[in-house]
């Protein structure tokens, strides 16, 4: 046996060496320092077997990373500040058989993370902002119930009997917002269908799917009485510009009484309407 003194100075002589060999490594104190990562982060990414350093000493356990390993790093922080776990990291490296399931899933990550930058956009707008936006409306598959509403609170009371019923389906979607879509062409009119997204899977008789289409909006801030101004607002932009549409006008319910309580003043909702 060697003196404990004698192996750590061994230890620190083929520090040395190895520092001399390639001045082009880092050592993990200085990763997680330029990296803003803890050591025990970088050690689980080597268990999942998600991070290989360049070089390893088995006895003293000194690792050794490289450029490339720091790039690796922030690509696996990347997708975990995303939402995929560590074993779907692994599986979005290494499993190359099942890319479409990996490629969909991003795709998922992708139209959530959209529309927190929308809905950010559109917390800016102002009361009595009428502008009209392009934008495009996603492809998704709808629990829908059709109702002939007698006033503006009759139509709340409906989607949320719509809402309960797809909820009890058990394949309510949690990446989309509900909307109402206005069935006649009167803009003032309450000839409404109530449409909750659901999972692709869902096979009931209440189904529809609608396709991913460009579209003309305006984000109206305000109480759900005042939302015929902006469709108003927006058929005269269509009609004024000769717009061709391609389907009905929907109020896409972005922020309501479940974050915005009773103060109506804040409810924001997406009034669009599809066009070719």
């Amino acid at each position: 046996m060697y003196p404990k003194g004698r192996v750590k100075l061994a230890a620190k002589k083929q520090e040395k060496n190895m520092k001399k060999q390639d001045d082009n490594l880092f050592k993990i104190g200085e990763i997680t320092k330029i990296l803003g990562v803890t050591r025990k982060t970088l050690l689980v990414y080597e268990h999942m077997g998600l991070l290989t350093p360049a070089v390893k000493d088995e006895q003293s356990g000194y690792r050794y990373y490289t450029a490339d390993n720091m790039t690796q790093i922030r690509s696996i922080r990347s997708l975990q500040a995303l939402g995929l776990s560590l074993t779907e990291i692994a599986e979005y490296y290494y499993d190359t058989g099942n890319l479409d399931h990996h490629l969909e899933r991003l795709m998922n990550l992708r139209a959530v993370l959209d529309r927190n930058i929308q809905m950010l956009q559109v917390r800016s707008a102002k009361q009595g902002d009428l502008t009209v936006h392009q934008v495009r409306l996603p492809r998704q598959v709808c629990f829908c119930r059709r109702y002939q509403c007698e006033d503006t609170a009759d139509a709340a009371n409906k989607l949320r009997d719509t809402y309960i019923a797809a909820a009890r389906t058990g394949m309510m979607s949690m990446n989309a917002r509900m909307f109402t879509m206005r069935m006649d062409s009167a803009c003032d009119g309450l000839n409404l269908m109530c449409c909750i997204p659901v999972l692709d899977g869902f096979t009931g008789a209440e189904r529809k799917a609608f396709v991913e289409t460009p579209a003309l909006c305006i984000y109206y801030r305000g109480s759900y009485e005042g939302i015929g101004t902006a469709i108003a607002a927006l058929d005269a932009y269509v009609r004024e510009n000769r717009v061709e549409t391609t389907g009905q006008y929907r109020s896409i319910y972005l922020e309501g009484p479940p974050s915005r309580g009773a103060n109506s003043n804040d409810y924001i909702t997406e009034v669009a309407v599809p066009i070719r």
